[in-house]
């Protein structure tokens, strides 16, 4: 079928045969290749972001709350767990962390009973297991092994926040509420001595360089008269389909202030939509430009090839019949590319999904390139481009019903 295509024969002919003008064979091998390279690096960047966002989200779902209750001027309702989520009563406060050196840090720390700390540790522990399984190359954590028991003013830390204040397991610090800062130097302000437990690695920057957990059951007593105070419920559901459901309900029950995780996380995520979105825009246009050199061939072939055209209208070749002839030899290029591109681009996107590649040092949150394809996105785009390829091609071929046969060789005669 292919052998008897009239648009594959003349593309043999009049572009890829060695008897064509060099310079139209030149441009469009280069044409071919600049699409070819342009839509696969279009694709794998794309599905690597995709993959970065998952594991973004899947450390955000197993650690931050998917839905907190917020409750600071009232006394906590009693909420009951169930079988379908785990509620954990939470403090939280903003302090300031003062180091035996004199460094200044702001924090938000969380409190919980211990109960509570063992279960968000556990899912910690879940989650790190779950990136070691999964990786080829894992940087091992001993930390994870050990169950996190804080006892009377003893707190834990994240790993960053410990970092950019020299502080390690054991150090004495100072909590000092924020509104601290309104007082006047006449006045003392109320304070409270921490030791440091434990140095914890979430692998998210914004509980990294501001986690800091107490239980709230034996430390910063003194605090608790702080304006800073909120107290309220911390929520993680077995079923994050849910989520929406679950808060419209709570709502109803009488719980004024509910936020979800997306919410919390809104900036976070609008922030990696708008920069891959740029990216591929970038992308897409170096692909666009790349794929304008068809442009240049097909007016070449108009130009250099008028009186082959009049012979084809002579022997009986209609005009819409001719457009048609170089449009399709013009698609033969610029598709040709496209799929090409597609399949190394979706190809390389899969292999990178379930074969993620660990070369990155591990001072990175993500240690690993992933990707994470998503085969509809993957069709509307070849489907739009394959649109703007048949635009393309159909400008510089309309040039040939302008072509009058009759005039054009009684010229050449």
């Amino acid at each position: 079928m292919l052998r008897d295509s009239l648009s594959y024969f003349f593309l043999t002919k009049l572009i890829i045969s060695h008897r064509s003008a060099s310079l139209i064979r030149r441009i469009s091998l280069l044409s071919f290749i600049a699409i070819t390279l342009s839509v696969a690096i279009f694709f794998l960047v794309l599905f690597v972001m995709n993959g970065m966002n998952a594991n973004i989200k899947t450390r955000i779902l197993a650690l931050d709350p998917h839905l907190t209750i917020i409750q600071k001027e009232k006394a906590l309702a009693p909420l009951e767990s169930n079988s379908d989520m785990s509620v954990v009563a939470f403090e939280s406060y903003d302090l300031m962390l003062r180091t035996i050196d004199g460094q200044f840090r702001g924090t938000s720390a969380v409190g919980y009973d211990q109960a509570g700390i063992s279960f968000w540790f556990k899912q910690l522990k879940d989650l790190k297991s779950t990136q070691q399984q999964n990786a080829q190359f894992s940087f091992y954590d001993p930390s994870i092994d050990v169950d996190l028991e804080l006892q009377p003013n003893e707190i834990a830390v994240g790993i960053d926040l410990a970092r950019s204040l020299g502080l390690l397991e054991g150090d004495v610090v100072t909590l000092i509420p924020a509104e601290s800062l309104l007082l006047s130097t006449m006045e003392a302000p109320v304070f409270e001595k921490a030791t440091i437990r434990r140095i914890v690695t979430t692998d998210l920057y914004d509980l990294d360089s501001k986690l800091l957990f107490f239980n709230k059951e034996h430390s910063i007593k003194s605090l608790r008269s702080s304006p800073s105070k909120v107290s309220g419920y911390h929520l993680w559901l077995k079923d994050v389909g849910k989520m929406d459901e679950t808060r419209v309900r709570l709502e109803a029950q009488g719980f004024d202030h509910v936020e979800t995780w997306q919410q919390k996380n809104s900036d976070l995520f609008f922030a990696l939509f708008m920069e891959k979105t740029m990216i591929g825009v970038f992308l897409g246009l170096a692909g666009l430009i790349a794929s304008s050199s068809i442009l240049t061939v097909l007016a070449l072939i108009m130009s250099q090839k008028k009186l082959d055209i009049a012979i084809i209208k002579t022997l009986g070749y209609s005009s819409k019949k001719t457009l048609s002839l170089f449009l399709m030899m013009g698609l033969w290029i610029s598709l040709s590319g496209l799929f090409l591109g597609t399949l190394i681009g979706v190809a390389a996107g899969y292999y990178l999904q379930f074969y993620p590649l660990n070369i990155l040092p591990s001072v990175y949150y993500d240690s690993s390139i992933p990707a994470l394809v998503n085969p509809v996105f993957t069709f509307w785009v070849v489907l739009g481009v394959t649109a703007l390829a048949v635009v393309g091609c159909y400008i510089p071929a309309r040039a040939s019903l302008k072509i009058e046969p009759a005039i054009l060789l009684k010229s050449k005669h």
